[in-house]
């Protein structure tokens, strides 16, 4: 009876404990425009994507960057796909690439980024991957709402604006 006791105590004490959330590096109020060249359209279903993202009100909730308080991502470039016919109903893919310089101080981040829309809630998910510099290694995760230009419906889907969101750095 004694040999089954320590053999249930051993078994026990090789069960992992259980995972701890990750505490966020960085979190910031994010502000981003997205430009597409040429517009998007029935017939124009790819384009080039020049964006400008402005980062602020940034706190580091584990200590590790309490020196970054905001910062602005330019220049962001990349591609963007519609995925129907009519862009307007903003099924998109949107990758690319950026740096974020970070203030104050001056250091920098770059980042490569996939932009997706759900078209049922009327958002979009961006994720980013911190590729070198101050974050390297970190990801991020913002939703935001999704708006198109006003104009879409008539002249194709020239941009897209994200003017409010929270961006978190894992």
């Amino acid at each position: 009876m004694a040999a089954a006791s320590i053999l249930a105590l051993g078994s026990a004490a090789a069960v992992p404990p259980p995972a701890e959330a990750a505490v966020a590096s960085l979190a910031c109020t994010i502000n981003v425009q997205l430009s597409f060249s040429p517009p998007l359209t029935a017939v124009q279903t790819s384009a080039s994507v020049v964006a400008v993202a402005s980062l602020s009100n940034c706190l580091s909730p584990n200590g590790s960057q309490p020196q970054l308080a905001g910062g602005v991502a330019t220049p962001v470039t990349g591609t963007v796909s519609s995925l129907g016919g009519v862009p307007c109903n903003l099924l998109l893919t949107i990758t690319g690439s950026g740096v974020i310089e970070w203030s104050p101080g001056g250091e920098q981040t770059t980042f490569d980024f996939t932009v997706r829309t759900n078209v049922l809630d009327g958002t979009v998910q961006l994720t980013t991957w911190q590729t070198g510099g101050t974050l390297a290694g970190t990801t991020s995760q913002t939703v935001g709402a999704a708006n198109p230009n006003l104009d879409c419906l008539l002249n194709g889907l020239s941009g897209l604006a994200v003017p409010v969101a929270v961006t978190t750095f894992l």
